[in-house]
């Protein structure tokens, strides 16, 4: 896989499906806390005879590390949404794109659209635009999984967990600034976000939708491959 060097980092991407992005607009494919691309490989097969993608690994994560060994561990979704920026428009000179974006590849999605006229569509799956959008259950697992990271001095998944927890806060104002149509997907079942937080992002959007997945957790990439394939093609 190849990498390039983004903001004193190594990012990881690869490119799925279609290359020519001059005769098909691509997707940027985020992945949630902790994760990597390997969670679309389930999803990207059913529309790559179709369609191009762009995976990447977010900085911290997956195959994605530090430039040099003396680089100090940084994370934030702005510093990632920017990571995510310059791989699309500087390194791959993509003129305009759209991103499907999962759990904290969401929130990064959202700030990248609020940044960059480049970004035609977001599709956000289990999304939440304040850490108070996070169920009960979930903040304690959270908690709980950040505690023992800490006891066994595991810098880097400490500093993934403890962002879930003070991470993001965008305002309804902000969503309000999100000009690019706009599409949030819930699990019926998601254990993680509460259903009326993710419902009242798509209404803060001035083009946005809400879309629920019966029967679907959390994880709608990993679970619901060819549901979430359905959906895309009538929407992108």
């Amino acid at each position: 896989m190849p990498k390039a060097i983004i903001n004193d980092q190594l990012i990881n991407y690869e490119l799925a499906g279609v290359r020519d992005f001059k005769l098909r607009t691509p997707a940027l494919l985020l992945h949630g806390n902790g994760e990597s691309m390997k969670i679309f490989e389930k999803f990207v097969p059913l529309l790559s005879a179709s369609r191009g993608f762009v995976l990447m690994d977010s900085r911290l994560q997956g195959g994605s590390e530090p430039a040099e060994d003396d680089t100090p561990l940084d994370i934030s979704y702005e510093l990632m949404a920017d990571d995510a920026i310059k791989l699309m428009e500087d390194k791959l000179g993509i003129g305009e794109y759209d991103i499907i974006g999962f759990s904290d590849g969401a929130i990064t999605a959202i700030l990248m659209a609020l940044r960059s006229i480049r970004v035609r569509k977001l599709i956000l799956i289990g999304v939440n635009s304040d850490p108070s959008g996070l169920k009960p259950k979930m903040i304690r697992t959270i908690k709980k999984e950040l505690s023992f990271a800490e006891r066994k001095k595991n810098p880097v998944p400490a500093m993934l967990l403890r962002l879930m927890l003070t991470e993001p806060h965008i305002t309804n104002s902000e969503l309000a600034n999100v000009i690019c149509e706009t599409t949030v997907v819930y699990g019926q079942k998601d254990e993680a976000i509460r259903r009326e937080h993710a419902s009242a992002i798509a209404d803060a959007i001035p083009r946005g939708s809400f879309v629920e997945i019966r029967g679907a957790g959390h994880e709608i990439p990993v679970t619901h491959p060819n549901e979430l394939a359905e959906l895309v093609r009538s929407l992108l």
